[in-house]
């Protein structure tokens, strides 16, 4: 797989310890991911029990997100079953936000989805991946825009920028970033055809758009 050609972030686990430092350090650790599991099980019941846009269960999904470090401000979200979060204190949401079951997404660096994204199953977006040759492990953060809709399956990889209103097909696989308001597809992902412009009040949405946040 090609390198993506954007500025990349070297990154690597702490040192080791030894001693009582490798102790905290560790207990920490795991401390850490068991409440990342725990909260994201919650999430995934709640998801397996409802559709989107259902209030209540927004609010504590929404709830459980900000307490595994999510940058989440809006209670219009609906995650779906069995979604994974890896480091999620460097992700970002916008409103109304619909991820579909069995997607995945890894946050080495930022990752900032627009208002209005939309993903069905099996959604993977990862910011990490090594260099080619030395195999040094880097990030690149990923930023999707307002409006975007990724069909089922679509791998995401680090240091893409995908512009509003852009639809991305289902198995593709995104390298480069995606210009606003195009459908793209395939593998690798490439724009296809320009898409019209639309209001947001124009655009299917389970949540409401006259709910009041809370």
């Amino acid at each position: 797989m090609n390198a993506p050609a954007k500025s990349l972030t070297v990154w690597s686990n702490p040192p080791r310890r030894t001693g009582v430092a490798w102790v905290a350090a560790n207990t920490t650790s795991c401390l850490r991911q068991l409440r990342t599991y725990v909260l994201s099980r919650f999430i995934s019941l709640l998801g397996s029990l409802s559709t989107p846009g259902m209030k209540p269960v927004g609010v504590l999904q929404a709830w459980a997100l900000r307490r595994m470090g999510v940058k989440c401000p809006s209670n219009q979200v609906w995650i779906g079953p069995h979604v994974c979060f890896d480091y999620p204190q460097n992700l970002e949401l916008g409103r109304r936000i619909t991820l579909g079951p069995e997607s995945r997404l890894t946050a080495r660096s930022r990752i900032a989805l627009g208002d209005d994204f939309l993903a069905a199953p099996g959604l993977l977006i990862n910011t990490g991946t090594h260099d080619p040759v030395t195999l040094v492990p880097q990030s690149a953060p990923i930023v999707i825009g307002a409006g975007v809709w990724c069909g089922a399956r679509v791998t995401i990889g680090a240091g893409v920028m995908i512009g509003e209103g852009a639809v991305v097909g289902g198995g593709s696989l995104v390298l480069r970033d995606l210009p606003p308001r195009h459908l793209a597809f395939g593998v690798p992902c490439k724009p296809q055809r320009p898409l019209p412009a639309l209001s947001a009040s124009a655009r299917w949405s389970n949540f409401r758009a006259t709910q009041e946040e809370t």
